[in-house]
C-alpha cells in the first residue's frame, strides 16, 4: 500500500467513525427480564414506606414524546414486582403496566393438588385506555414508580420533570379476597379529552377442576345493574355468546364453577360489551371472557373500584356487594329461598361439628325426608284408598263399556260418596318437588364439597370413578360411577315398592317404569358424587318409609270408613266444584248422544 492509499484509507476511516458518533440512532427503550420483587405481607404488617425510582429519562427519545406527549417518557422502564399478601391471597402487581400480574389463592388447590393461580400474566390481560389530546393512551402500557405503605401499594406515573401525572392505589385488607383500586388523575387532567375510560379485560379462565364438560357448563359472565337486577350470559351454550348492555352496571364477574374474578364499582359502568367463548379442543382453558366497560371519568376519582379474586362461597360473596352472592348458583328463583334459608344454615351447622361431608349429606337427607314424611304418609293412604276402590271401578268399566264420559262421571260420583280424592296422592308428591330441586342444585355447587373425599370418592364435587374405561361410551363417558350404579339399584327397589302400592291402569307401564333407571344411568354418570350419593340415600330412606307406611295403614279400617261414607252420602248431591264438574260431564255426555243421533240419520 503506497502513501496516497494509506492517506485515503485513514481519511475514510475517520469520516466513518465521525458519522457513527454524530449520527448514532436514538437509544432503544430498554426492557429487562430481570425483575425485583417487593412483598407486602398483611400477616406481618410494616409501616415502613419503600419508594423505587424510575429509570432515568431518555432525553433523546423524541419519537415517543411526539407520539405520546407527556406520557412518552413513561413508555420505557424496568419491570418490578410488588406483592400484596394476606392469609387468603397473594396478589402480584407489576410496575411495568401498574396492574395485577397474578393472583394465588393460598387456601385452595387445583384438582391435581397444584397451587391455584386464579389469574396469571398469560391468562389475564387488562387495558385501560384514556382519551387524551395525544390520542388514546393505555394506562397499562406505562411504567410506574412504586410506593408501599403498610398494606397499600401506590403506582405513580410522572413526567420527565418529575411532576405526577396519575396515581393508582391498591389496598388488600386482612382476611379478604377484595383488592381496593383507586385511580387518581393529578397532573394528567389537562390532557384528557373525553368522557370515559375504556376498560378492556380478557380472561382466559384456567382449568382448575377435574371435569372440563361440567366446568364449561358452569362458566359464564355475570353482571348486576344499578337498578338491582342480576343477569348472565348463557352458561350451557356451545357457541359464542355476546351481549351489548346499555344499562348502567355496578359489577361484572368472569365466573367459573367455584371461583370468580370481578370488577366492582360503587358508582356505575356506563355501558358494557360482554363476550364468552371457548375452543372445544383446548383443555387448559375453560372459556375466554372478553369484557369491555365504559367507566365515566367525571366520577372515577370519587369511585371506589374493587377487584374480587376468590371463591364462590355464599357467605363470603354476600359480604362483598349487593347481589354478589348470585355468583353462587342455587337453581331457579322459586327454589333458591329453600337453599338460602334452610339448607345452607343446616349445612353450616353440621359443618361446625367437623363431620365428614359424606356424613353431613346423609344427615341432611334424613332430616329432609323426616320433615316430608307426613306428606309421604298421606300419599300412601290415598293410594291405599284407590287400590281398595279398584274392583268397583272395574265394574263401572264393564257396565258402561266404551262410554268414557259416563265412566268418568260415575267414577267421580264414587269418589265423592266414599270420600276419596284421586289428586290427594299427587299433591303431597308435588309439594316435595321444590325440596328435591333445591338439593339437586345445592350439592353440585357447594364449594365446601370441593376436594372432600368420602368412601371411594376422592372429590364429592365431581363424579366418582371406580373404573376408568379405555374408551368413551357416547352420552355415558369414559368412567363408571359407583354411586350412580347404587342409585340405579335403589331406584329399581323404589319402583318395585311403588308399583305394589299404586293402582296400575295400564299394565305395560309397570314394566316401562323399570327402564327409567337404565336411561338415567347415562345422565347421572358424570354428576357430582355428592349429588348421586344423596339420591341413593334418599331412595333407600323412601323405601324404608314405604315399608313403615304399609304397616301403619290399616286397609280394613279404611274400607270400613269408605263404606260408611258411601251409605251416608248415597243421596247427597254434589256441591261447589264437584257439581260444576258433574254438570260439565253430563253436558258432554248429552253432546255425544246427539252426535250419535246425527250420525245415524246420515
Amino acid at each position: 500500500m503506497d502513501k496516497n492509499q494509506t492517506t485515503g484509507f485513514l481519511l475514510l476511516s475517520a469520516l466513518l467513525i465521525g458519522y457513527m458518533f454524530f449520527f448514532q440512532p436514538d437509544e432503544p427503550i430498554e426492557t429487562t427480564n430481570t425483575q425485583t420483587t417487593e412483598v407486602v405481607d398483611n400477616t406481618q404488617q410494616s409501616t415502613n414506606t419503600a419508594i423505587t425510582q424510575p429509570k432515568a429519562v431518555i432525553e433523546g427519545d423524541s419519537v415517543l414524546m411526539q407520539k405520546y406527549g407527556v406520557f412518552g417518557t413513561l413508555m420505557g422502564g424496568e419491570s418490578k414486582e410488588v406483592v400484596l399478601e394476606n392469609d387468603k391471597v397473594k396478589v402480584t402487581l407489576n410496575a411495568k403496566g401498574g396492574n395485577v400480574k397474578s393472583v394465588l389463592l393460598k387456601t385452595y388447590q387445583t384438582y391435581d393438588k397444584k397451587p391455584l393461580y386464579l389469574v396469571d400474566e398469560n391468562s389475564y390481560k387488562v387495558n385501560e385506555t384514556i382519551p387524551t389530546q395525544y390520542g388514546a393512551i393505555d394506562l397499562n402500557a406505562l411504567h410506574y414508580t412504586t410506593q408501599v405503605t403498610g398494606n397499600t401499594v401506590e403506582m405513580i406515573a410522572s413526567d420527565k420533570n418529575g411532576s405526577e401525572l396519575l396515581r393508582r392505589v391498591y389496598t388488600l385488607e386482612d382476611n379478604s379476597y377484595v383488592v381496593d383500586y383507586n385511580l387518581k388523575f393529578t397532573g394528567a387532567k389537562p390532557f384528557i379529552q373525553g368522557q370515559a375510560i375504556t376498560y378492556i379485560w380478557k380472561d382466559d379462565m384456567k382449568s382448575v377442576e377435574k371435569d372440563m364438560k361440567t366446568s364449561r357448563q358452569k362458566t359464564t359472565i355475570n353482571y348486576f345493574t344499578k337498578k338491582g337486577d342480576f343477569d348472565y350470559l348463557s352458561m350451557t351454550s356451545t357457541s359464542k355468546e355476546e351481549e351489548a348492555i346499555s344499562a348502567p352496571l355496578t359489577w361484572v364477574s368472569a365466573k367459573q364453577k367455584f371461583f370468580n374474578v370481578a370488577l366492582i364499582t360503587d358508582q356505575q359502568f356506563n355501558a358494557a360489551n360482554l363476550v364468552i367463548d371457548y375452543v372445544e379442543d383446548n383443555e387448559s382453558i375453560v372459556k375466554t371472557a372478553d369484557i369491555t366497560l365504559q367507566i365515566p371519568i367525571n366520577t372515577l376519582e370519587a369511585a371506589n373500584l374493587r377487584y374480587y379474586f376468590g371463591p364462590n362461597d355464599y357467605r363470603v360473596c354476600e359480604q362483598v356487594v349487593e347481589g354478589f352472592e348470585d355468583n353462587v348458583y342455587l337453581g331457579w328463583s322459586w327454589t333458591t329461598p329453600l337453599s338460602k334459608y334452610i339448607f345452607i344454615p343446616i349445612f353450616e351447622f353440621l359443618e361446625g361439628y367437623g363431620l365428614n361431608y359424606g356424613l353431613i349429606i346423609f344427615i341432611m337427607v334424613v332430616l329432609v325426608k323426616s320433615l316430608l314424611y307426613p306428606l309421604t304418609f298421606n300419599s300412601y293412604k290415598s293410594m291405599a284408598k284407590m287400590r281398595l276402590l279398584k274392583p268397583e271401578m272395574d265394574e263401572l268399566k264393564a257396565k258402561y263399556g266404551e262410554d268414557q264420559v259416563k265412566i268418568q262421571s260415575e267414577t267421580m260420583s264414587l269418589y265423592r260418596k266414599v270420600g276419596a280424592n284421586p289428586l290427594s296422592g299427587c299433591i303431597p308428591m308435588l309439594a316435595q318437588m321444590p325440596f328435591f330441586v333445591a338439593l339437586y342444585n345445592f350439592f353440585p355447587n357447594a364449594l365446601q364439597l370441593r376436594g372432600q373425599s368420602f368412601l371411594w370418592a376422592d372429590d364429592l364435587s365431581t363424579y366418582d370413578s371406580v373404573l376408568n374405561l379405555p374408551f368413551t361410551i357416547p352420552a355415558y363417558g369414559d368412567h363408571v360411577s359407583l354411586f350412580t350404579l347404587l342409585w340405579a339399584v335403589s331406584m329399581v327397589g323404589y319402583t318395585y315398592f311403588q308399583n305394589q302400592s299404586q293402582v296400575q291402569t295400564n299394565p305395560q307401564m309397570k314394566y316401562v317404569s323399570y327402564l327409567s333407571p337404565v336411561f338415567f344411568l347415562f345422565f347421572f354418570n358424570s354428576m357430582a358424587a355428592g349429588l348421586t350419593y344423596y339420591y341413593f340415600v334418599s331412595n333407600c330412606i323412601t323405601i324404608v318409609q314405604q315399608i313403615m307406611s304399609k304397616k301403619f295403614v290399616n286397609e280394613d279400617k279404611i274400607r270400613q270408613i269408605m263404606d260408611e261414607n258411601k251409605k251416608k252420602n248415597a243421596n247427597k248431591k254434589a256441591g261447589g266444584f264437584a257439581a260444576r264438574l258433574d254438570d260439565a260431564m253430563k253436558a258432554k255426555q248429552k253432546d255425544q248422544i246427539e252426535q250419535k243421533k246425527k250420525g245415524g240419520k246420515k
